[in-house]
This record gives C-alpha cells, sequence and structure tokens, in this order.
C-alpha cells in the first residue's frame, strides 16, 4: 500500500479499531483497583469535588483557595468520568485510559499516509506497550491528554505541510489541537509546537510557508475562539488573580526555579525517557546512528525524519533547561522517538537494513541487565528504605526473559517474532505492576481507610478536619466532604480555636499523639481512631478524634476513650 494513497482499506480500519479497543482495555482494566497516589492525583480529584459542590467548572480550587496549577480542560475531562463512574479512582482515571487509546488511534491513522500501513501499526503497538504508558494512562493527570494534544497539533502540521489536497483541514486540526493543549496545561500548549514548526520551516528554509499557505489568518482565531474564552473567564471571576499566578508563578516560576523540590542533573530526562520508553528504548542508539549516517540527506530530502527529530530535541531541551523537572514533562517526545523506531523496525522486516549483530547484543543485554537490576533493586536494596512493600522480586523477569527469548530469534532472524517477544515481556511486565503490586502497595496509603473510618461513624452530620504535623492531598480527598477544607495546624496551641460543637478528626504521626492529647483541653476528648504505616512518609499515622464526650461516657483507658476531665487517651 502506497504511503500517499489516501483510501483506506477495510482490513486497515478493523486493525486500527481492533488496536484502540484492545489498548482502551489494556488501559482501562481494574485502574479503580488502587487509591489515588499523592500528590498530584488528589490535589486535582480535591479541586473537581470542591468545583462541583460550588456548581462551578470555571475556578479550579483546592482547599477554599485558587489553584493556579493547570487550566480547566482535565477538569472537565475527570468530571465526565466522575458523571459516569462515580466520584472515585476508576471514574477520574478513566478519562486518561480513553485518551491513551485515542492517541494510539490517532498515531495509526495519521501515520499510515506519511509512512505507510505497517509503520503506521507498528507505531501504536510500541506506544501501548511503553513502560510509562502503563503508568501515565492510568493516572488522573492533565499529562495524558497533553500528549495527544501535541502529537495531533504536530502530526497534523507535518501532513499539511507534506499533502496539499488535505492542507485546510489538517492546519485547522492543528491549530485546534494546540487551543485545547492550551486549555490543558497553558501556553507550553502553542509556544513549543510553535517553535518546533519554526525551526523546521526554518532549516528547510521554507519559513514563508507560515503565511502563504500556513492559514494563519484563520487559523490564529480558531485558535482563541477555542482557548481565550474560559482565561477571559476565570480571570474576569477572580479579578486576574488566577491568570497572573498561573502565568507568573506555575509558569515562569517553574521554569526559573524548582519547586516541590523536582530537580535534576542536566541528564535527567535522557535518563527518564530511556526508562519511560523500555522496552524499546534499548534501539535507540541504533537507530540515531542509522540516521547520522544519512545525515546529509535530511535537510534537502528527508523532511519527516528532520520534523520528528526537531520535535524530540526540542521538548527535551527545552524542560532540561527548567529548573524543575518530573518525567512527565517530556511525555510529547515519545511519539516522534516511537515513529523513528517503528520506521527502523521496518526497515529490518522489509530487510532493507540488517542490524550489527554486536548493535543487538548490546541492546538486549541492557534491557536483560535492567531486568536483572530491577530484580536486585527490589529484593535486596529497596526493602532496607521500605521494609513494609510487598515481595517484587519477580519485577525484573519479563524484561530479562523476553531479551532473552528475542536474543534467540534475533540470531535466526526471525525479526518479527523478536518484536512479539519483546511487546510480550513489557505487557506482562505491565500486569505485574498493575495487578498484583501496586494492589500490595495500596494498603501503605491510609488515607483511603481513614476516609471510610470517618464516613462510617459521621453519616450526615457535619465535622471537621485538621493536620498536625503531616499531610497528603489524599487524606483531604478521601477524609472530606465536598468543598470541606482542612485545617493544617503550625502550632499545637492552635487547637483549642478549632474546637467546637463539631468533632474533629486530626492526623498526625503516631508519635505526636501524646503531644496533641496534652493540648487537647480538658472538655473534650479524643479517641484514637486508627493508626497506620504510610508509605510517603515511612512513619505511623494516626488519625484522632476530638469531640464533646457524651455525658454517660466515662473513662476507658484500656479503649482510648477519654474521660472529659481527663484530657488523656492510653
Amino acid at each position: 500500500m502506497s504511503a500517499t494513497n489516501t483510501d483506506m482499506p477495510r482490513g486497515f480500519l478493523l486493525k486500527a479499531t481492533a488496536i484502540f479497543l484492545l489498548t482502551f482495555l489494556f488501559f482501562s482494566w481494574d485502574t479503580g483497583n488502587t487509591s489515588l497516589w499523592d500528590i498530584d492525583e488528589p490535589i486535582y480529584a480535591q479541586s473537581l469535588k470542591q468545583q462541583i459542590a460550588t456548581h462551578n467548572l470555571v475556578v479550579p480550587i483546592y482547599n477554599a483557595r485558587l489553584l493556579p496549577d493547570k487550566p480547566a480542560l482535565n477538569y472537565w475531562l475527570m468530571w465526565s468520568g466522575v458523571r459516569l463512574l462515580g466520584m472515585n479512582a476508576w471514574g477520574l482515571r478513566i478519562g486518561s485510559a480513553l485518551v491513551g487509546a485515542l492517541l494510539i488511534l490517532y498515531l495509526i491513522i495519521a501515520l499510515r499516509r506519511l509512512y505507510g500501513a505497517p509503520i503506521a501499526l507498528l507505531t501504536g503497538i510500541l506506544t501501548a506497550t511503553a513502560l510509562h504508558s502503563t503508568v501515565i494512562f492510568r493516572s488522573a493527570t492533565p499529562d495524558p491528554l497533553l500528549m495527544l494534544l501535541i502529537t495531533v497539533a504536530l502530526l497534523s502540521y507535518l501532513r499539511a505541510y507534506f499533502y496539499p489536497e488535505i492542507r485546510t483541514r489538517e492546519l485547522y486540526l492543528s491549530y485546534a489541537a494546540m487551543a485545547l493543549a492550551t486549555l490543558d496545561k497553558g501556553p507550553i500548549g502553542f509556544l513549543l509546537p510553535g517553535l518546533i514548526i519554526v525551526v523546521f520551516l526554518l532549516l528547510r528554509q521554507q519559513l514563508s510557508f507560515l503565511w502563504k499557505a500556513g492559514r494563519l489568518t484563520t487559523g490564529i482565531p480558531l485558535f482563541l475562539l477555542i482557548a481565550l474564552p474560559w482565561y477571559l473567564a476565570v480571570g474576569i471571576e477572580t479579578h486576574w488573580l488566577w491568570d497572573r499566578l498561573f502565568i507568573f508563578q506555575q509558569n515562569i516560576g517553574r521554569f526559573d526555579d524548582s519547586m516541590q523540590g523536582h530537580r535534576g542533573p542536566w541528564f535527567y530526562y535522557l535518563i527518564s525517557t530511556f526508562l519511560g520508553m523500555l522496552p524499546w528504548s534499548i534501539f535507540l542508539p541504533q537507530v540515531l546512528h542509522d540516521i547520522g549516517q544519512h545525515r546529509q540527506k535530511l535537510l534537502r530530502d528527508d523532511g519527516k525524519t528532520l520534523f520528528l527529530l526537531l520535535w524530540a530535541m526540542i521538548w527535551i531541551t527545552f524542560f532540561t533547561l527548567s529548573a524543575t523537572k518530573l518525567p512527565n514533562y517530556v511525555l510529547e517526545a515519545y511519539p516522534p522517538l516511537f515513529i523513528l523506531l517503528a520506521v527502523w523496525f521496518n526497515k529490518i522486516r522489509v530487510r532493507e537494513s540488517i542490524p550489527h549483530p554486536w548493535g543487538v547484543f548490546f541492546s538486549l543485554s541492557t534491557l536483560f541487565l535492567l531486568g536483572l537490576a530491577l530484580s536486585v533493586f527490589a529484593t535486596w536494596i529497596l526493602p532496607l528504605r521500605e521494609p513494609h512493600l510487598p515481595p517484587m522480586i519477580a519485577i525484573g523477569f519479563p524484561y530479562m526473559l523476553a531479551a532473552g527469548i528475542a536474543g534467540v530469534l534475533m540470531l535466526r532472524r526471525y525479526w518479527s517474532a523478536a518484536w512479539i517477544a519483546l511487546g510480550t515481556g513489557s505487557v506482562v511486565l505491565s500486569g505485574f505492576l498493575v495487578f498484583s503490586i501496586l494492589p500490595a502497595i495500596n494498603p501503605l496509603k491510609p488515607s483511603q481507610a481513614m476516609g471510610r473510618e470517618i464516613a462510617a461513624i459521621q453519616g450526615n452530620n457535619p465535622y471537621q478536619l485538621a493536620s498536625w504535623d503531616w499531610f497528603q492531598p489524599s487524606f483531604l480527598f478521601y477524609g472530606g466532604r465536598g468543598d470541606m477544607p482542612i485545617h493544617h495546624l503550625t502550632a499545637l496551641a492552635q487547637l483549642s480555636a478549632l474546637l467546637g460543637p463539631e468533632p474533629l478528626y486530626l492526623v498526625c504521626p503516631a508519635h505526636d499523639v501524646p503531644a496533641v492529647l496534652a493540648s487537647t483541653p480538658q472538655a473534650y476528648q479524643a479517641t484514637r481512631l486508627m493508626t497506620a504505616y504510610e508509605i510517603y512518609s515511612h512513619q505511623k499515622i494516626s488519625l484522632l478524634q476530638i469531640s464533646k464526650p457524651s455525658p454517660s461516657v466515662g473513662i476507658n483507658h484500656e479503649s482510648g476513650i477519654q474521660d472529659t476531665a481527663s484530657g488523656k487517651m492510653e
């Protein structure tokens, strides 16, 4: 099938649809089997809960304050899932699973004309089975949506550049995707794609394409029509405070100085990208070497490869220069790298290129050693830091087995079977993480259990929340109700001012319970409801109920119930 054929064969559509459905099933299966992971997931979830409670899906708020971290689009996506499945991990995450499957489908559909059906299908499979896809498309964060929208924006522009007959449609799709990306994460949604496009056209000496054929006069109004209304609405409603905080604190501030301790060396993203794209990233050095051997043709004859390289390099370089570093910041660089990998794999499949045996050996040895390192780290090193984790010796076995089987197959030149072996190993590892390890870690996050305890006691009755010397956003999400805030004590002397007719549920490190009790007025009774180990802070956390006792309640030191006059609890 010619890569330039505009007709889409029924067989190709059936394959694309099957991969889409299987991918959605893979990303969404049992996606609610663990509680929300601190910090990001419960912050966004709690903000949505408070927006719903106040009937305002325009202004992001958190703990009764403006939350300028991200714009509104991902909240609206999570809201759709919540409407369908409820305010729980299932409802909050299902949108990301769907977005992940849509990304795979779009890659397949968009690349068929650019590269042909085999490369398009292979790119979708590589993207779906990468390690980071298992994680990111099962999380309630804005990153999956941005990854999809940036991919649509840049690939649509590339298609418009090469195919004049579909130029108008693809350019408008690109402008719309950049507008939605701006609604999802802010200026990065159009600044970086715009930079990539401009640098590409400059290197091709065709910058005039922007104003001669780029539909700027209609594309920019379309962009503003989609992106601007919400920014104006939130600005008017908050007297432009949200907009100022978002631009200067969350964008310029994050680039200029690290936030929340998210720092890293200059090679941070080289490592995180390699690990996130496993197992396929083990072949990236060979892919880049192969491209380097034909670098003279990049500018003149291979515009597609040049565009993909610029896409990945500019995105990673930009965030390398940023002071704040997180692996999710460079997810948008993954699709062009997967495309380049698929092109290289297809050359081998059709015998247009034969990889050097030592290169194959090095790549597969790297994967085997990484699998071995995972098992060693999880079995002997990690327990020294976190002894409460479940046994994880088998975590590296899928990569080790896949590397060994693929090595044997590649020696016999069974390339397709070798790729299948690696993909199967990746899926097995993902399944092991999702269905075995993560559920076993879930009890080490006590916020959900604490929330259930509070709900069982209080029912529909009013209460308050407070924290001392410990807090995770998941506690507010699971322990709170609607737009209920939590009071963060900076001194135990503030405790008395919070106490009233309603029970107060206070969470603190277990070793601080005696100090909390000593600060509790004698007219109140403190009950330790539960104590559990918490994985993030590596300590035991206690949940206390502080309330005025019933007149019939007496001293019961063994059960932990206070006498109203004693102010003590054993």
